[in-house]
């Protein structure tokens, strides 16, 4: 109620109504991200509540005392200071500014909103793919060169994944994370690696003649990292290691004389469990990544560019290879979908579609990982009619509807994901020309959601 009637009156919703502000202790050294503001503690809190929803941020605040992002009152006014614990500076660097510039009014939420719609999804595909073209052509960098190095590129991950040392992992994973972005390593590679980590191999996305050009590669560390992915996903663990799952907390001491042990293993415990909470949520985000760039491909290869000349070393190179190509395995999104849903079933004995709807159920705590398990189930459920009768068979409306709110309210990104996964299951069939009606028709469904959850 009070954040409708925020809106009629023209100022911003807020998830935070701190009472009262804490005051700046003598000598205390701020940081440099931190702004003085001469404005009433409810403006400032609204404004930092909002960015933080836009910017899917996810917040803990408490209205006790402003301590959501460091709220003091100065003689000056307001002081905002925000601090970084932990975590990648460069981002930290690019957030402060965008919550810093919020604090004191001058974030323009419209502008921000309207360009992170037009980067997303189907216009950076088509603007990469074009870019890719263009390199081909200046460089006439052969496939067969290509593939290649993308196939070392995966191996490598692949052994820093195997690896004992939690660091290490977290970079395996990270790199499998770029490797499946075709924005970041090019649609080629962004394939290969998509394929690996749904169905342990890469030979549907490299031809047969072209292994003969010196692409050999061993299939058994693409199984292993499509083992390694399912496993962090549906076990919460890495091949027989012990699996935490959020809240466990059963370690129980019997001799008090071993009390400085045990809480030396309780902390290395709670370091273990948070470092496999990193790991889940970035083979999330491999996963989504790898389903997502499946269905683009298909979609966007139906209706490949022409372009009218070719340059000479671009020509030579495609008519140095003439030969009749075979490809072997899953090819259309549906195929791969039901490949990979059936085989992780096998694996882990867990389904998948359920496990994902699990994860969307825990928005509230979990907004991150709840943003890209909507993402995994709306690429599955718009490639394969079985996951969608499936998923609604596990009731996944209900559980995106409760996830929708948590969006609205506080994460702007899985407000997005779950207004585009409850539209594909309320999709009958999966034709060419739904497909086109579910684009066009995304503000005017996203308004219809939006007038459904109030």
């Amino acid at each position: 109620d009070s954040a409708n009637d925020d809106e009629d009156d023209g100022s911003l919703p807020t998830n935070w109504s701190p009472k009262t502000l804490r005051p700046v202790p003598a000598f205390y050294p701020l940081e440099k991200s931190s702004r003085f503001i001469d404005d009433d503690l409810p403006s400032v809190a609204s404004r930092l509540s909002e960015c933080l929803r836009v910017l899917s941020v996810h917040a803990v605040y408490n209205n006790e005392t402003a301590t959501a992002s460091s709220g003091e009152r100065h003689p000056s006014g307001i002081v905002v200071e925000l601090q970084r614990r932990k975590g990648d500076s460069i981002t930290f660097h690019r957030y402060s500014r965008y919550i810093l510039d919020a604090a004191m009014g001058e974030f323009d939420f419209p502008s921000f909103q309207s360009k992170t719609n037009t980067n997303n999804g189907d216009i950076a595909n088509i603007y990469t793919k074009k870019a890719e073209r263009m390199l081909k052509m200046q460089t006439a960098k052969t496939a067969a060169s290509e593939q290649e190095s993308a196939v070392i590129a995966i191996e490598i991950a692949h052994g820093l994944l195997m690896k004992e040392r939690m660091d290490a992992r977290q970079l395996g994973l990270e790199s499998l994370c770029l490797l499946t972005d075709p924005r970041k390593t090019g649609n080629t590679t962004a394939l290969i690696a998509s394929r690996v980590v749904l169905l342990g191999t890469a030979q549907g996305a490299i031809p047969q003649p072209l292994q003969g050009e010196g692409i050999m590669f061993d299939e058994a560390p693409f199984q292993e990292i499509r083992e390694t992915i399912l496993s962090l996903i549906q076990l919460r663990r890495i091949g027989d290691e012990e699996a935490f799952s959020e809240g466990d907390d059963e370690h129980d001491t019997a001799d008090s004389d071993e009390d400085d042990d045990d809480d030396q293993f309780e902390g290395r415990q709670n370091q273990e469990k948070e470092h496999l909470s990193v790991l889940h949520n970035l083979a999330l985000a491999v996963l989504a990544n790898a389903l997502d760039v499946i269905e683009n491909h298909e979609r966007h290869e139906q209706d490949p560019e022409e372009t009218t000349k070719k340059p000479p070393a671009a020509a030579a190179a495609a008519a140095a290879v003439t030969t009749t190509t075979t490809i072997v395995g899953p090819q259309s999104a549906n195929d791969i979908a039901t490949t990979f849903m059936n085989e992780s079933k096998d694996l882990t004995s867990k389904e998948m579609l359920s496990t994902l709807i699990s994860e969307l159920g825990k928005a509230a705590k979990k907004p991150h990982n709840a943003c890209l398990s909507a993402k995994c189930l709306r690429c599955l459920c718009r490639a394969s009619d079985d996951a969608r009768r499936r998923a609604k068979e596990l009731g996944a409306k209900n559980v995106v509807n409760t996830a929708l709110d948590v969006g609205v309210r506080t994460h702007a990104k899985l407000e997005t994901e779950t207004k585009k996964l409850l539209k594909v299951l309320t999709t009958t069939t999966t034709t060419d020309d739904d497909h086109n009606n579910y684009n066009n028709n995304n503000d005017e469904d996203g308004e219809h959601y939006h007038h459904h959850q109030h």
